[in-house]
């Protein structure tokens, strides 16, 4: 008994820690809306280059996410677009983070960019690129 206690309460903690680690993890409230293909490919944070997000045509999604020396990543997750709010999502059963798009994907003299949350990440050319662990879910 005291171990199904202490179960609940580690997990409780433990949501909540990544609640309060991501801007708006939670509940996806995109309503299976599709990415478009701007957004697949792998990129990577230009100002900390630990964090990246992979969007697969087929909207399967990963990422990896540094902050304060704690990661967070989502394997095996689906992407989603919600026009209204603007917001890109990656959500395994209904964890993840949600980032605004400040600035949809678009091409520069260096390449793709794209700004979430006021950060800009860049698509990754050829070559070798970030790997997510082979198993699917949510880890911190």
């Amino acid at each position: 008994m005291v171990g199904i206690v202490l179960v609940s309460i580690l997990f409780v903690v433990g949501f909540q820690q990544i609640s309060s680690l991501l801007p708006s993890a939670g509940i996806d409230d995109s309503r299976n809306s599709i990415v478009g293909s701007a957004y697949v490919g792998d990129w990577v944070n230009a100002g900390n280059p630990s964090s990246f997000i992979r969007i697969l045509p087929n909207g399967s999604a990963s990422c990896q996410i540094m902050r304060g020396g704690i990661r967070y990543s989502v394997d095996g997750g689906h992407a989603s677009f919600d026009r209204k709010t603007g917001r890109l999502a990656i959500k395994f059963f209904f964890v993840g983070p949600t980032w605004h798009v400040d600035e949809a994907p678009h091409e520069t003299k260096d390449g793709f960019i794209m700004k979430l949350d006021g950060q800009t990440y860049r698509r990754l050319g050829p070559g070798p690129s970030p790997k997510p662990s082979p198993t699917s879910g949510i880890s911190v």
